[in-house]
């Protein structure tokens, strides 16, 4: 039996949720690689020095700007090619 325009559009919203959900683990994982690799010297000590956790903090803001200065200029420019 062929599915419905509710059915449709509930399977389209559900791919488009996980889609979504793994951007964002994607995303996590990069920030956390990143911000690691770029703040964390001691590897291994088991405990972050308080410069680590600035930098780590600074590192991660930095990239959540980012990503919100790009989303709302990728809406923007979806608003205008409508």
């Amino acid at each position: 039996m062929a599915a419905g325009p509710e059915e449709a559009a509930a399977a389209l919203q559900q791919l488009r949720n996980e889609v979504n959900a793994q951007a964002q683990r994607e995303l996590l994982t990069k920030i956390t690689e990143k911000c690691f690799a770029k703040c964390v010297t001691a590897k291994g000590s088991g405990r972050l020095e308080r410069s680590e956790q600035m930098c780590l903090g600074q590192c991660i803001d930095r990239y959540v700007e980012c990503m919100s200065t790009v989303n709302q200029a990728l809406i923007q420019r979806q608003q205008n090619r409508t």
